[in-house]
């Protein structure tokens, strides 16, 4: 067949591999075919770094990404919604969960899955590599490279062990060609952006005229900024593009925006009006308009750290964290800090839908009445459809328990 280069040429890729694989004086004569696994890797590398960017996934969730993890809905007002399919589990767990993405992402899952196939397509002819048809039909969109002539570690073991992914200074390292080190090169302007955005930044990593070190969990955090920057981004669809439990997660991610916009004046101002507005809306806690499915008394005890018209000691409280408010469909939690179960998207929990007692510190809100109806009669339409013992069936019942127990609370207590 002659020599790798010479086949390159023949298929019209020898430009393509110089470009991204050889440094400066190499020639493509020199090397054999190893250098299109290399280019293969950076393939996958480079796709899952665009999938990142574009869903502000962890890199642990994109790099469990399956081939068919994208998936395109239509809207009648909005036209085509990308969104990409795989698993989270870090602060909630869900193995079917979604992340909305740009349309640009289909090229990054199309690459990737082409080189993801071309590997399988070797795993399956090896009889030493352990390969199921699940495997073959629908590989993880980052696979090991099981060419003939790459050098694989590990090839033996099932697919489902999943090789470790690097950090993305071990990318930059291995592919040099991917970035203009000028263009990493720390500024005074990149610093001073920088420190306002995270003050603890580390002066000796982070200085004038070294390299910035990019790492997978900034392409996360500057997402989460620029969302909360642009003003078009509610607080809770953050949330929900994250995948944290709680909206304070994400907006501790956004808060770098504040620091980069507003002077030390007008913030002091803005999070001094942020914890007034907080201790009003818990003042409210104390009418009757609220009520624990636990009585009076269970309430009187959750809030009883200062008496509710000092306004200005509710505030304060809030701002030290010993009182706590946010609302929920079925009213609000009083739960200080983050909640294991979320409440923001599922009442289960709050409600006792689990077969538990409800939960301490929710408190149900009699003018949320009509909306709590309503959710029950959503949830009873998608019932209709459920599978009979099906885990989004038992999600629903409970969800349906959880509304029944607190309609109850509402009209007994």
């Amino acid at each position: 067949m002659g020599s790798f280069s010479k086949t390159a040429q023949r298929f019209g890729i020898d430009v393509l591999l110089e470009r991204w694989c050889l440094m400066q004086g190499q020639s493509l004569s020199s090397h054999s075919v190893n250098i299109l696994a290399m280019y293969f890797s950076m393939t996958a590398r480079v796709g899952i770094a665009y999938l990142l960017n574009f869903s502000m996934m962890r890199i642990r969730e994109g790099w469990s990404l399956r081939a068919d993890c994208l998936e395109v809905e239509q809207d009648m007002t909005f036209g085509a919604i990308y969104l990409l399919r795989g698993v989270t589990t870090k602060t909630i767990e869900d193995d079917d969960a979604r992340w909305i993405t740009s349309p640009s992402a289909q090229v990054a899952v199309q690459s990737l899955t082409c080189v993801a196939r071309l590997r399988m397509i070797a795993a399956d002819a090896n009889p030493d590599v352990p390969t199921t048809r699940d495997d073959i039909r629908n590989p993880y969109l980052v696979v090991r490279p099981y060419e003939p002539w790459a050098n694989t570690m590990h090839a033996d073991e099932e697919l489902s062990l999943r090789p470790i992914h690097p950090n993305y200074q071990e990318v930059v390292k291995a592919y040099p060609k991917l970035f203009d080190v000028e263009a990493l090169r720390i500024t005074e302007s990149d610093i001073q952006i920088a420190r306002l955005i995270t003050p603890s930044l580390d002066g000796e990593t982070f200085a004038v005229g070294k390299i910035w070190p990019l790492a997978w969990h900034q392409l996360r955090r500057t997402g989460a900024v620029n969302m909360q920057a642009s003003g078009l981004v509610s607080d809770a669809s953050v949330q929900y593009q994250l995948k944290h439990a709680t909206r304070a997660m994400s907006l501790y991610y956004g808060q770098g925006y504040s620091r980069l916009h507003l002077n030390d004046s007008v913030k002091a101002e803005y999070i001094r009006t942020m914890y007034e507005v907080l201790g009003k809306e818990i003042s409210r806690l104390f009418t009757d308009r609220f009520v624990s499915p636990y009585g009076a008394k269970h309430k009187a005890l959750i809030l009883g750290i200062v008496a509710p018209e000092d306004s200005k000691k509710l505030a304060a409280a809030a701002k030290q964290g010993r009182v706590a408010w946010r609302e929920t469909l079925l009213g609000g939690c009083t739960k200080r800090g983050p909640c294991d179960y979320g409440g923001v998207d599922n009442v289960a929990r709050c409600g006792g839908g689990d077969g538990e007692a409800p939960c301490a510190e929710a408190l149900f809100d009699r003018e949320q009445e009509p909306a709590i109806r309503q959710l029950g009669r959503v949830i009873d339409s998608r019932l209709a459809d459920a599978p009979e013992g099906s885990p989004y069936r038992q999600s629903l019942e409970a969800q349906q328990r959880a509304i029944e127990n607190a309609l109850y609370v509402l009209a007994t207590k």
